[in-house]
């Protein structure tokens, strides 16, 4: 399904009107685009998206999709079995252990950074920070450039729930157009996007801007002018865009806003707005994807558990599991599941050994992540730790690794040269990254 990544032609918003849309009640809206994006779809023009299910802090691997047992860095957590015999995680995630089918564990990351700015920067772009002094850009950004549409009238990279100064959002080289639009606060959605005044005075004062930066640009030939002009006026058409009521959750049924968030934190709880957004973000991520954004980032806190790291990651993994499963389950029930990829990261692993303050501490060494979806070769697992899951023994995967089989899956190709800063050329994903093929093809 893809709907409306294109701008909607007369005739399209004839059949949107036909069919109900801002006719109807906004509950209505969200199927007739879907209905919409079937018939895109069956005509060819659908490009898979991405949900990144971003765990700031990073989450232990051996308490969660590595276990270790009778070792002295055993988990205390039992082990279950999932949907792929052989393959068994956590028990604090049995929502995610019934769809394992859909996914692969690649339990052999290897970053060796264990800095939580400098591992974010790397797990999101492949590249360590300061690597050739080239700023490079974050996951987000490369699938707005490279599967964004200009046309499409909401942003191509939206990121939910960002509480934390890490911010996942730059564009590096690829300019400001495919800069994430951030939200903090999902109860306020996209702010200030309603205009302060009546609609013929914003139409005189943007009439006034253009006829302003026509004069500039007509004198200096300044390329920003028009980088400013096309700004303005994707802003403007964001403020009278139909699509906004994709942000709208209360358009949601109950019962599917439950499934998301069955857990409700309580305010005094520690990260009480990561804990109780996250499961909202999914949803938000899920409703995005439908009306064709191709690129959502939903970010839970919580897991940098260098004290008490059983019981902040039971915390954690409680809110994760039926946000994550739901999602899954919702994609997959709307056949968007084999066209969509949701990713599992941290920006590291934790250490196997316990310190001194019942913790795990930062590890870059030997981790896990999880892909699902996006047509992947599912129920899988790549690589193997040690027994203490202190080292990689099998199938070592490293940062830029990661990013090319994410490129891959995608339909992006990681090898392709771009233009960067000072007219340098420059590879999207570094030259010595070599993508996990098991996990590709039909």
């Amino acid at each position: 399904m893809h709907t409306l990544r294109n701008r909607l032609s007369r005739r399209d918003l004839l059949h949107l009107t036909a069919a109900g849309v801002g006719t109807v009640s906004a509950s209505g809206w969200l199927p007739v685009l879907a209905s919409h994006a079937a018939e895109q779809a069956a005509q060819g023009r659908r490009h898979k998206s991405c949900i990144l299910l971003y765990m700031l802090g990073g989450p232990s691997h051996i308490d969660t999709f590595d276990p270790k047992h009778d070792v002295e860095t055993a988990t205390e957590f039992q082990s279950i079995a999932t949907s792929v015999p052989g393959i068994r995680i956590c028990e604090h995630l049995p929502g995610v252990a019934r769809l394992i089918h859909h996914g692969a564990i690649i339990r052999s990351m290897n970053t060796v950074e264990s800095d939580h700015d400098r591992g974010r920067y790397l797990m999101h772009t492949g590249y360590p920070r300061g690597s050739g002094e080239v700023p490079w850009p974050s996951m987000g950004a490369i699938v707005s450039s490279e599967l964004g549409q200009p046309g499409f009238l909401l942003p191509n990279f939206v990121v939910c729930n960002l509480t934390d100064r890490l911010d996942p959002a730059f564009t590096g080289y690829l300019g400001p157009q495919h800069r994430g639009l951030i939200l903090p606060n999902l109860d306020r959605g996209i702010e200030d996007v309603r205009p302060a005044v009546q609609q013929e005075e914003l139409n005189s004062r943007l009439d006034l801007l253009t006829q302003l930066d026509d004069a500039f640009r007509g004198r200096y030939r300044a390329g920003s002018t028009v980088a400013h002009q096309s700004t303005y006026r994707r802003s403007v058409e964001l403020m009278r865009a139909e699509q906004l009521r994709a942000f709208d959750l209360s358009l949601e049924p109950a019962a599917t806003r439950t499934r998301y968030t069955p857990r409700q934190p309580g305010p005094n709880e520690q990260g009480y707005n990561g804990l109780r957004d996250f499961g909202r973000g999914c949803l938000l991520a899920r409703r995005l994807v439908e009306v064709g954004v191709p690129f959502v980032e939903v970010v839970l806190t919580g897991w940098d558990t260098h004290a008490n790291n059983l019981a902040g990651t039971r915390r954690v993994s409680e809110v994760l599991d039926p946000a994550w499963s739901a999602v899954v389950q919702d994609l997959r029930d709307r056949d968007l599941l084999d066209s969509t990829l949701v990713i599992w990261m941290g920006e590291f692993g934790r250490t196997p050994r316990i310190n001194n303050q019942g913790g795990r501490d930062h590890y870059g060494r030997a981790w896990s992540t999880v892909l699902m979806g996006g047509g992947i070769r599912g129920g899988r697992v790549i690589g193997r730790t040690d027994r203490l899951g202190a080292t990689v023994e099998e199938r070592p995967v490293t940062a830029a690794d990661f990013m090319a089989t994410v490129c891959e899956i995608l339909g992006i190709d990681s090898r392709k040269v771009n233009t960067g800063p000072g007219g340098r050329t420059v590879r999207l994903v570094h030259r010595d990254a070599q993508p996990i093929r098991e996990l590709l093809g039909p």
